[in-house]
């Protein structure tokens, strides 16, 4: 790690967070993302398209220095993501026909 000067707040702010509860954690995370939420949501549209363009060049930047084997673990995820959420899909659809199914035969 380079020789960065971290303020007292910060590394307390970092101590907390290592010694938290699960519970805590929980908490401070929906805290956190309620924030992030309301931020996003006082925004106009220039302060929006200014934060998606950085957060564009932030990921080609990310994937242009990716190594292959971390190319590989990404796509790898991104296909077990991909069919985690059509095994949810199709369940969900055999729900429903089966649902759809039921009052029928009662007639």
């Amino acid at each position: 790690m380079e020789n960065k000067f971290i303020s007292r707040d910060a590394l307390r702010k970092r101590k907390a967070r290592e010694n938290e509860t699960p519970n805590q954690c929980e908490t401070r995370l929906a805290k956190q993302r309620e924030s992030r939420q309301q931020k996003k949501a006082r925004e106009d549209a220039e302060e929006r398209e200014a934060r998606v363009a950085r957060d564009k060049e932030r990921k080609r930047v990310k994937l242009a220095a990716e190594t292959n084997e971390q190319r590989e673990k990404r796509l790898s995820y991104y296909r077990e993501r991909r069919n985690y959420l059509k095994n949810i899909q199709n369940t969900m659809d055999q729900d429903l026909n089966s649902q759809r199914q039921q009052p029928q035969q009662k007639f």
